[in-house]
C-alpha cells in the first residue's frame, strides 16, 4: 500500500518517489522532515501571506527539499551496505 505522503511529495521529489514509497515511518528524522515540508507547503498555499514572508518560506521549502533528498540518498546507501 502506498504511503499517502509519497504521493504529495512526488511533485517535489519525483526522482525519489520510489524510495519514499517504502520509507520507514519509524525513521524519526525523515518523518520530521516530511512533516516540516508539508507544513511549509500548506503555508505557501495561503495567498494572504505577504511577498517578503512568502520568499522566506519558499527558501525554507527549498532547503527542506534538499535536506530530504540527502536523507533519502543516505538512507538508500546505508540500506544497500
Amino acid at each position: 500500500m502506498d504511503n499517502p505522503v509519497t504521493w504529495e511529495l512526488s511533485d517535489e521529489l519525483p526522482e525519489l518517489s520510489d524510495a519514499l514509497s517504502g520509507y520507514n515511518q519509524a525513521d524519526a528524522l525523515l518523518s520530521e522532515a516530511i512533516e516540516d515540508l508539508k507544513k511549509v507547503s500548506a503555508l505557501l498555499d495561503d495567498t494572504s501571506i505577504p511577498a517578503p514572508e512568502r520568499a522566506e518560506w519558499t527558501h525554507i521549502k527549498s532547503e527542506l527539499i534538499n535536506e530530504l533528498r540527502r536523507m533519502v540518498k543516505r538512507s538508500l546507501r546505508n540500506t544497500s551496505n
